[in-house]
């Protein structure tokens, strides 16, 4: 079929006759949008007869224009439920991950309404986009939260009141990160640790936390939509 579709964008430019173009273009776009005309309407906006129509099918390797049709609305349908059914996968996938942690998402928002508490957000490199809109999130809720990126970690090791840290592990270069949380979680009474992680990196982690794991799909990009789509559902039970 590849040759047929190469043949068909050659007719398009009107190399050969301007008949045949007319008619390529209009399956070309078929092709596209999926609305495959009769032979009698295809010859009625080419302004030619349905017997060079079939000349025209014949032509570029088929039997006759029913058989053309037959192939290339298959070829359509096969190649959109494929896209369609990945995107609708992938979506859901998300959609599953969210609710399967709904009990860690509730502890969470429990934890940082508390009053006076501080909110102590800290992720690996990869997730800084996602995580800076959860920040902003909390902020407009009026809840006391900031980001303790990995540069300036230790300039922040006191916590002088009771804290919500929420972390997220994923990615490579977390070393800085895990020596900094181990230091912080020695006074065990005053932190609360929400923790989300990659499986690679599960086993890094050695103090006190709530944790669930993100899903098997290492795409930093799905990591990233993960951590937008639990923003809105904390969103969602802060407003409650």
């Amino acid at each position: 079929m590849e040759n047929f579709y190469e043949k068909l964008e050659y007719l398009s430019k009107g190399y050969v006759d301007s008949a045949y173009k007319n008619m390529s273009v209009s399956l070309l776009a078929s092709i596209r949008n999926g609305n495959f005309k009769k032979s009698k309407e295809l010859a009625k906006e080419c302004f030619v007869s349905e017997s060079t129509v079939t000349k025209f099918s014949k032509y570029l390797g088929f039997s006759g224009y029913r058989e053309m049709i037959f192939i290339l609305k298959e070829d359509h349908d096969s190649f959109f439920a494929k896209k369609i059914t990945k995107k609708n996968k992938n979506f859901s996938t998300l959609i599953e991950w969210i609710s399967l942690h709904d009990k860690f998402i509730d502890q969470l928002c429990k934890a940082i309404k508390v009053k006076n508490v501080q909110v102590n957000i800290f992720c690996s490199y990869q997730l800084e986009e996602s995580v800076s809109l959860l920040n902003k999130l909390l902020l407009s809720f009026d809840i006391d939260s900031k980001i303790l990126y990995q540069n300036v970690l230790f300039a922040n090791t006191k916590i002088s009141k009771p804290s919500v840290n929420i972390i997220f592990f994923s990615g490579r270069d977390n070393e800085t990160l895990e020596i900094f949380l181990e230091e912080i979680n020695k006074n065990k009474k005053q932190t609360k640790n929400f923790l989300v992680i990659s499986e690679k990196q599960k086993n890094k982690v050695k103090f006190e936390c709530e944790k669930i794991q993100f899903s098997q799909d290492h795409s930093f990009i799905n990591r990233n939509l993960s951590v937008m789509m639990m923003c809105h559902e904390i969103a969602n039970k802060l407003v409650l």
